[in-house]
Order: structure tokens, then C-alpha cells, then sequence
């Protein structure tokens, strides 16, 4: 790993204090156990705890990598990926601010433009411009594959479902002839080919303003009860997960921007997007999934920044914007 240390800046909010990179801009934030996880790019990983802002670490990019362009996280194990051209993936375990490179960066095949995603064993990384890659890892980061599928180009995103077995991906179906989608897959046990389970196509899914990573259609997805919410340039669509991670029904709806990234908390579906060129959040009342209630908008103040991700902690909301930093927001 990396000799090198930065010094990290203190940018004040109405809700908390978050810790910043100086000279990087975040691109990718989430919150996974209680623990507050931001991608710097070439600043690398900062981990703090998401309830009293304390950094825990910060995960450089280790020798033979550029940058830490997103990550997952499961269990002790973080996984990274830089995806600025030739891409490279590696493993971390984080216990309790102790940080350990456990597998040295390889190559996968896909950029740019793509994602990672990592629960129960598996781990998919997405085509971005080309083809997907799966892996199956050990409890200590031990990773084997990658098996490499999909189409040729056109999966900038990838959810895997909580036990692993099924992976949702955004798809550029025929070069977006017939629209941008979504399709799930079955992914197993085993380091096999997954196989095509549903593919929908959704016709008004647009592009997003601006927005290079994933792609322009970044089409991303969350799971919420039983269905799966994508988030996407027309709005939202909700689509019922039947047996066996199977598509049924699906409903179209405009909330008004053109969606970049959503999280889901409690009943809530966070997205953010644009109304207009204005960068915009919007809260949406998802108790009834089958019935969804718009319950708030308001504008953020990016500094002419592109929103690029959202997460959702206990008590604020968290927006990567670029050059703008962290926007941190309450949640009620």
C-alpha cells in the first residue's frame, strides 16, 4: 500500500461534520453498517463512523491502481475498483479502523464507465462499455474468476440481491434502438456463467444531464420489500420481483427530474436528478409501494456541480457533487 498521507480538510454543515479529501472530489458515497464510505478517486476510500464523524480510515489506492472510483462492502471484506480506462480490482479488510490489503489489484475487463457490487460470496463487476465480470470470494478476500458474460457493451451498473444469488443490470439494449433497461440475472453458488432470468426495456428511460459515470444512463437500482425501484432519465419505474427474482408487473413514473441516483430509508425513496438544469432532491412516500406519494422537493446547491450519488444515515441524507464536496442534509 501506499506511503502517503493526506491531510483531510473539515467541511462544516447545519447537520454534522464531514471529513473531505483536499483537491479530490467524491464521487461515490453510501452507508453500510453504521459506517460512512466515500470514494475520493485518486484520494482513495474515507471510512468514518456515521454516527459521531469519526475517520476511521483512509484506503489509498494500493500499488498498481490509480484510483478508488467505487466500492462495496461486505461484511469485514471492502472491495475497490478503479475505472478510469483499464480497470483494476482489489480487496481490503477493515475491523475497527485496521486496514489490510488482502488481494493485490488485478485487471478486469469493462471500463470505463462501470460499477461494483458484492454480497454472499459473489461479486459482479459491471461492463460499463462492454462485458461483465464475476467473481466468488472467500471469507478472507480470496477471489476466484472472473467469468466474463453479458453483451458487448452497455452495463454501467450492478445490484446484487442481499443472499447474492440474483444481480440486477442496467443494459443498453440494442445500442438504445429499443430504449435502456434493466435485466436480472441468476448468479448461484458456483463460478459459473449467470443466465438471463427478465430483461425489461424501458422506452422513456432518456439519458441524464451530464452525468459520465456510470454512463449517461446510469439506470441504478435499489430493492425495497418486493420490488425492484430504477432510478433512470424518465423518472422511476417500479417493477414487481415475483419467485426466483422474476420481473412481473412494472409502472412508469415521472417525478418531475431527470433521475440520477436514489437510496431507500424506511418508507422513504430518496432520489436525486434534475428539474430542468437545476440539481434537485425529491422525497417519495413509498409505504404503499403500489401507490407512491411525492412528499418533498428542494433544490441543491452544488455550485453548478453534477449530483453523482446519494446515501441515506440515520439522521441526514449524504450527496456526492463534486467539486462541492459532501452535501449533508436532514433527513426529516
Amino acid at each position: 500500500m501506499r506511503n502517503v498521507i493526506v491531510l483531510l480538510i473539515l467541511v462544516l454543515s447545519a447537520c454534522k461534520e464531514v471529513y473531505e479529501v483536499p483537491n479530490h472530489s467524491p464521487g461515490v458515497v453510501k452507508v453500510i453498517d453504521n459506517l460512512l464510505m466515500i470514494a475520493y478517486g485518486e484520494g482513495g476510500l474515507v471510512i468514518s463512523d456515521e454516527n459521531s464523524g469519526e475517520v476511521l480510515a483512509q484506503i489509498f489506492p494500493p500499488r498498481g491502481m490509480n484510483s478508488i472510483d467505487d466500492f462495496d462492502k461486505d461484511g469485514d471484506l471492502i472491495f475497490v475498483l478503479d475505472s478510469r480506462g483499464r480497470d483494476y480490482l482489489a480487496v481490503f479488510t477493515f475491523n475497527g479502523g485496521d486496514v489490510k490489503l488482502v488481494s493485490n489489484p488485478i485487471t478486469v475487463e469493462g471500463g470505463p464507465f462501470n460499477g461494483i457490487s458484492a454480497s454472499n460470496g459473489n461479486l459482479i463487476v459491471s461492463g460499463g462499455t462492454t462485458f461483465l465480470n464475476r467473481f466468488t470470494y472467500s471469507q478472507t478476500g480470496k477471489l476466484r474468476g472472473p467469468v466474463n458474460f453479458g453483451r458487448d457493451r452497455g452495463h454501467p451498473d450492478v445490484l446484487l440481491s442481499q443472499d447474492g444469488q440474483a444481480a440486477f443490470v442496467s443494459t443498453d439494449f440494442d445500442g438504445g434502438v429499443n430504449g435502456f433497461g434493466v435485466t436480472s440475472l441468476f448468479v448461484g453458488g458456483q463460478l459459473q456463467i449467470p443466465f438471463v432470468i427478465s430483461e425489461l426495456r424501458i422506452f422513456d428511460s432518456g439519458t441524464t444531464i451530464g452525468v459520465t459515470r456510470p454512463v449517461g444512463f446510469p439506470i441504478q437500482t435499489t430493492i425495497f420489500n418486493n420490488h425492484l425501484i430504477v432510478a433512470h432519465g424518465g423518472g422511476l419505474t417500479f417493477i414487481d420481483l415475483i419467485e426466483n427474482y422474476v420481473f412481473g408487473n412494472s409502472t412508469n413514473m415521472d417525478i418531475g427530474i431527470n433521475s440520477i441516483s436514489l437510496a431507500t430509508d424506511s418508507d422513504i425513496a430518496y432520489v436525486i436528478g434534475y428539474l430542468n438544469e437545476n440539481p434537485t432532491l425529491i422525497r417519495l412516500d413509498i409505504s404503499n409501494i403500489d401507490s407512491p406519494v411525492l412528499s418533498g422537493s428542494e433544490s441543491l446547491n452544488t455550485n453548478g456541480n453534477i449530483p453523482t450519488s446519494i446515501a441515506i444515515g440515520a439522521n441526514e441524507i449524504y450527496i456526492a457533487a463534486g467539486d462541492a464536496g459532501i452535501l449533508v442534509l436532514p433527513k426529516n
